[in-house]
């Protein structure tokens, strides 16, 4: 999982590196950049929460029914 880290890291600073250059290389900016590439590197990079399908469940004898047998 670390290694994912570093890589996501690797990506947002190459990403920030061209918001910054495509802005015109502004000083002072760094911290805005970043944040820009992290949210662009999350849309595009977050894993999908997918619904688990629900399963047929048999249903459970009541203590009433128990009873009765």
């Amino acid at each position: 999982m670390q290694g994912t880290e570093i890589d996501g890291d690797e990506q947002i600073q190459q990403l920030a590196y061209k918001i910054w250059q495509e802005a015109g290389c502004p000083s002072g900016s760094d911290l805005q950049h970043w944040l820009k590439a992290e949210e662009v590197w999350l849309a595009n990079n977050r894993p999908e929460k997918r619904a688990k399908p629900a399963k047929a469940r048999k249903p459970r004898p009541t203590r009433t029914l128990k009873r009765e047998l």
